[in-house]
């Protein structure tokens, strides 16, 4: 019976971990915002990065912007909220997407 385990679905509406969320007041506050603003430089460099890799023979364009796509979704609650509305959408999309994130939460 060790396959009894209930493993926990990723929804679509999930909270990216708080990194959206204010509500944490002093340096810690301080230091989000800045952990944060870094992470939304990042993903967007990684976003006009993967725009002209697109086009090599080497497939890197695809990867930088999923990894682009995933890291403004964590920071940015409007990125989140947009990036839901559109998988909700296109619902193959989101199957591949959850059979991804399924992968990585096993446990």
């Amino acid at each position: 019976m060790e396959n009894d385990k209930v493993k926990p679905k990723v929804a679509m509406n999930d909270t990216p971990n708080g990194w959206a969320r204010n509500g944490v007041n002093g340096v810690t506050s301080v230091l989000l915002v800045v952990l944060r603003a870094i992470a939304v430089a990042l993903a967007i460099f990684l976003l006009a990065i993967s725009i002209p890799l697109f086009f090599l023979p080497i497939p890197l364009g695809l990867p930088l912007a999923i990894i682009g796509l995933i890291l403004l979704a964590m920071t940015s609650k409007r990125a989140h909220t947009f990036i839901t509305d559109w998988l909700k959408r296109h619902p193959g999309v989101w199957e591949r997407v959850k059979h991804i994130f399924d992968r990585f939460h096993k446990d």
